[in-house]
């Protein structure tokens, strides 16, 4: 069960004590906290810590005692920060950034073991001080820690949705799908765009268990949607669920396992099911991406690439990889109309799909004269908000019922 990350502490009360074992860190939010040592049997002030101080934070580097005690001196309110959350932000993190942590804390270990040595109030005070952040870089970082933790929450609470934005077959505007698109309920702040607290999950590595939950969560839509959808409205097959997915799912190694296994369990058919990833995912970790995707293409899933051309677009990465469709970034559609260069870019991506056997999406669709060029072009399928907004199951339902095409010249 997961641990409420924030924590109330009244006057008096001891967060940490010394000699006990502690597996957490905090920062203070609220209130101010004083720092006691045992010297003589007694009780030693050394210093006291206010709002935005980190207490505790050797934790996160070595399993043994705590050198301290910390006390509140009123009130406080404090963000718990746990040794796994720490280690896992770690290990997720650039290799340099890696290799400068491991060398901070190997040196703040050996300035910690040092100092045990020695029994002056000044020096045990320099032995427990923290390095305490400021302006910018701490808010960012306490918020990351505040949205990582109400994350936590908010998948125990069911307060993260699903919408499902429709891509239609410009050819002949028949529903062809839905992506499926993370959002965040949450109870005070209203819906939360995933911009906003996806790249935390991933930083966290909470995106696994978000991506998880979305795949779970797709299944019983498509389901839904299968049963109330008109069959005069979609094409020769029934509408497919894109479900999106980051490069920290690939890295345990079983997901297609995990794929499989969920769609067995919900009875979902794999080729209902597409699976959408980024560019820079398969340059990140690209012999894990490449295995896991081609288990997903034998158990019959597709695989897209989201946003073609805005990352990487190495030639050589489509003929290594497993992809089944591209989807042109909206960038690039949106201003096929003012921008030349933009418009014959479209058109060579079309063209290199199709040459490789592959099918394209067109994204960003606004105007009847972008579906008109994308249909003359050969594109297959289309989204965006000149077909319809992402939105609730709810409303998915009502689309599939009531989709009028618009006309196409």
């Amino acid at each position: 069960m997961t641990r409420s990350a924030r924590k109330n502490i009244k006057k008096g009360d001891v967060l940490i004590r010394e000699g006990e074992r502690g597996d957490s860190a905090y920062i203070l939010e609220t209130g101010s906290v004083e720092i006691l040592i045992t010297r003589n049997g007694a009780l030693m002030q050394i210093g006291t810590r206010g709002p935005g101080s980190i207490i505790g934070e050797m934790a996160m580097i070595d399993d043994k005692p705590r050198t301290a005690t910390i006390r509140a001196l009123e009130d406080c309110a404090v963000l718990e920060i746990s040794r796994a959350d720490f280690a896992n932000r770690v290990e997720s993190a650039d290799p340099i950034v890696k290799m400068v942590m491991n060398v901070i804390m190997t040196r703040y270990r050996d300035m910690i073991s040092r100092s045990q040595f020695m029994q002056s109030p000044v020096h045990a005070m320099s032995a427990v001080e923290t390095a305490e952040n400021s302006g910018e870089m701490h808010d960012l970082a306490v918020n990351a820690i505040k949205i990582h933790n109400e994350l936590k929450t908010a998948l125990e609470k069911d307060e993260l949705v699903l919408y499902f934005q429709p891509i239609i077959s410009v050819q002949d505007m028949k529903i062809a799908g839905f992506e499926a698109l993370m959002r965040w309920q949450h109870p005070e702040r209203g819906l939360i765009p995933p911009g906003v607290f996806i790249p935390v999950a991933e930083e966290s590595g909470l995106i696994t268990d978000m991506s998880h939950w979305g795949l779970g969560v797709a299944c019983d839509a498509v389901k839904t949607l299968h049963a109330a959808i008109d069959p005069q409205l979609c094409g020769k097959h029934p509408p497919f669920i894109s479900v999106n997915f980051s490069v920290r799912d690939f890295s345990d190694g079983d997901f297609a396992e995990q794929v499989s296994a969920v769609l067995r369990a919900k009875g979902v058919s794999p080729a209902h099911i597409h699976l959408e990833i980024t560019e820079s995912l398969l340059m990140e970790e690209p012999e894990a991406a490449k295995l896991a995707l081609e288990k997903c293409r034998a158990l019959g899933t597709s695989v897209s690439i989201d946003d073609f051309g805005t990352g990487y677009s190495s030639l050589s990465y489509l003929h290594h990889f497993p992809i089944s469709t591209l989807k042109i970034d909206q960038s690039f559609v949106r201003s096929m109309n003012s921008d030349p260069s933009s418009k014959v870019l479209v058109k060579s991506i079309i063209g290199l799909a199709h040459s490789m056997n592959m099918k394209v999406i067109a994204e960003g669709i606004e105007g009847a004269d972008e579906a008109a060029i994308l249909k003359k072009m050969g594109c297959e399928e289309c989204q965006g908000y000149w077909f319809a907004k992402p939105m609730p199951l709810e409303d998915a339902l009502t689309f599939v019922k009531n989709w009028a095409p618009p006309k196409v010249a």
